[in-house]
């Protein structure tokens, strides 16, 4: 029989020790699977815990939508996104989730800058997630978090 651990008294936590003062093969092996397992527990709940943090920290307290052009105003497709994204903003604002919706035009062509302050982070990171999902591959239209100060 092949012994891991040799200790110099009984133990209830090791199981039965042999009479050569070596515990079993057996009571070794579910000591080490109870170890492994708690081990996998703990690191799979610190592993989610990590997960809700990014989702929280990457949930931006405020950020801008840039609506841009090249010297023939801002193109349709950017002003179509750029509305959807101002009144969803305003809803969100009507119902106490912002607390701050600045709209500044920034040029002379129709260049806007909109700018969301939010009290709540899971509702900036649902919308947020939304806004970069409808400006994806929309040209001219920019999308970055934040100060409203700046």
């Amino acid at each position: 029989m092949i012994s891991l651990f040799v200790i110099k008294e009984r133990s209830n936590l090791l199981g039965k020790v042999n009479r050569s003062g070596l515990v079993s093969h057996g009571s070794v092996l579910s000591l080490v699977m109870t170890v492994f397992v708690l081990i996998g527990t703990a690191r799979g709940c610190a592993e989610m815990g990590e997960a809700d943090m990014k989702a929280v920290s990457s949930a931006p307290q405020s950020f801008s939508i840039y609506a841009l052009s090249r010297g023939t105003g801002v193109p349709k497709e950017a002003r179509k996104v750029l509305e959807e994204a101002r009144s969803l903003l305003k809803k969100a604002q009507d119902q106490g989730a912002v607390s701050r919706l600045i709209d500044r035009r920034i040029g002379l062509e129709g260049e806007t800058r909109l700018c969301a302050e939010f009290k709540d982070p899971n509702v900036s990171g649902e919308i947020f997630s939304h806004i970069q999902t409808i400006s994806q591959g929309v040209d001219l239209l920019n999308v970055k978090i934040e100060s409203c100060s700046q």
